[in-house]
């Protein structure tokens, strides 16, 4: 089931009223996305709520828009044409097949892996087989069932014996008492021995597991990998749980030996991210079915070089190719353009901006934006000109603000050796005026007119105009100027 739209967030973190209709994009998602986000524009946030479609809502409320007076309200639209949406603090249906790596993940996961356990569904290890494994299952939570009623029982026959007068040292001699006793201890040790054969009959597939984690971790790491795996589970909880040992350049830290060595200070921050992200690449391997999920990836890597940055790539778009659909979230906008160039799926590029202090969703163009200076303001202007930019104030501002810094920017790298630094548009053609048939500025005479006129259109809107931000922008008159500016550039 892939997300095919996003319709609107609504007093969700810094998504305080986003609707596709605040922004350049449609709204509709790719099998593969990438989402720029600059620290602080809603990126966390965003991979949190598709966290919670998986069935924690709580999540979105806990991450309710500060100071706002209604509750989040969110609407996706699903590739079946069906409507997903969070109202009333819950979302209407829930999408089980979604895998989250993120800050979260690895903090609940490096030093002890934590598989999803629900009773009702089998866990990765048990996929291969189900019914077997659901049939010892069943038999599990009847025996549980019999024996919180046995439980109950018991508690009912001590209530009985106090209320005539038995104290509780007599208890352990009331026959009824004892049987009952007996019987759940019976049905508990039952219970157990079948969680141990649960555990058994999938003691291959956690071996597998290591052995995928080890995979991965030797193109991240030359010399760590697990030694050694165990399974353990707290109480009822609905959480499988798996220790490991570790071998490190030579030396291996066993289970028994975890409790005398923090991992926590002897890992270096690379080496937890490494560990965490091969546990979850692992982890999606096991999947038979990974074709039908969502996978979301936030920040891959903190703390890695430019080898693990682009071993973390291959392994990603490789990832995207196989899921059914695949968002990766980042900061990091020299790794959204090398992910780009090396996904072999067509990719949708977002960014997050905050506007009027809210966050919202816009088609990115990361080319444009890996470039710099000069050559991003003379692409800004192609773009506009060729219709690639909304005539919306924000960007149409932007537009203008490119016109100077282009001119200017042709000079300086034509006339290099006439003027300096410190010179601008203005000085430019203060120079043109004055030139002589000797100066290299003499030949730009008959365009001295048009670079005034240009130069007059842009003031208005330059910083140096303290009303520069009140005065509107004509559609019509901008594409005229840039038009005559593009013009312009190539004469000069």
């Amino acid at each position: 089931m892939m997300i095919k739209k996003l319709v609107y967030i609504k007093n969700y973190s810094k998504f305080k009223n986003f609707n596709i209709s605040k922004s350049d994009w449609d709204g509709v998602f790719k099998k593969v996305n990438i989402i720029y986000a600059p620290n602080g524009s809603g990126k966390t946030s965003f991979s949190v709520l598709l966290r919670s479609i998986k069935g924690n809502p709580d999540l979105i409320m806990k991450k309710k828009t500060f100071d706002s007076a209604e509750d989040p309200s969110i609407k996706f639209i699903l590739n079946s044409n069906q409507e997903l949406k969070f109202y009333n603090s819950s979302w209407n249906k829930s999408l089980l097949q979604i895998e989250v790596f993120d800050s979260f993940y690895l903090d609940e996961n490096l030093y002890v892996i934590s598989i999803d356990d629900d009773p009702n569904q089998p866990n990765i290890f048990e996929l291969s087989i189900s019914e077997e494994i659901q049939e010892i299952k069943e038999k599990i939570l009847s025996l549980k069932q019999n024996s919180s009623k046995l439980s109950q029982k018991i508690t009912n026959r001590k209530n009985k014996l106090r209320s005539n007068g038995f104290d509780k040292s007599s208890y352990r001699n009331d026959a009824n008492l004892i049987n009952l006793r007996n019987q759940r201890d019976d049905l508990q040790k039952q219970i157990l021995d079948l969680e141990n054969l649960r555990l058994a009959k999938t003691e291959n597939q956690r071996q597998i597991y290591k052995q995928k984690i080890n995979s991965y971790l030797s193109l991240f790491c030359d010399n760590i990998k697990l030694s050694e795996i165990k399974t353990f589970r707290k109480g009822n909880s609905h959480t499988q749980n798996i220790v490991y040992g570790l071998e490190m350049e030579g030396h291996n830290i066993t289970i028994a030996e975890r409790n005398s060595v923090s991992l926590k200070y002897f890992l270096s921050d690379g080496d937890k991210n490494a560990l965490a992200l091969s546990f979850f690449l692992a982890k999606i391997d096991m999947l038979p079915n990974k074709d039908s999920y969502i996978i979301i990836v936030d920040d891959p890597f903190t703390s890695f070089d430019s080898h693990r940055k682009m071993t973390t790539i291959t392994q990603l778009t490789k990832l995207a190719s196989k899921v059914e659909q695949f968002f990766l979230l980042t900061h990091d906008l020299h790794f959204a353009n090398d992910f780009v160039n090396a996904c072999t799926n067509e990719t949708l590029n977002l960014k997050l901006s905050t506007i009027h202090h809210g966050s919202v969703f816009m088609l990115h163009n990361i080319k444009l934006e890996m470039l710099t200076g000069f050559n991003k303001d003379i692409m800004t202007l192609r773009n506009y000109l060729d219709g690639n930019i909304i005539d919306e104030p924000l960007y149409l501002r932007e537009v203008v603000r490119c016109i100077r810094p282009t001119i200017e920017g042709i000079f300086k790298i034509k006339y290099y050796n006439y003027i300096t630094e410190t010179q601008w548009l203005g000085d430019f053609i203060s120079l043109v005026r004055s030139s002589t048939e000797n100066s290299p500025f003499y030949r730009l005479r008959p365009l001295l007119d048009e670079l005034e006129e240009i130069n007059d259109y842009s003031k208005i809107y330059h910083h140096s105009n303290p009303n520069y931000l009140e005065v509107g922008i004509s559609p019509l008159e901008l594409k005229n100027y840039v038009r005559r500016t593009l013009y312009l550039i190539e004469q000069l």
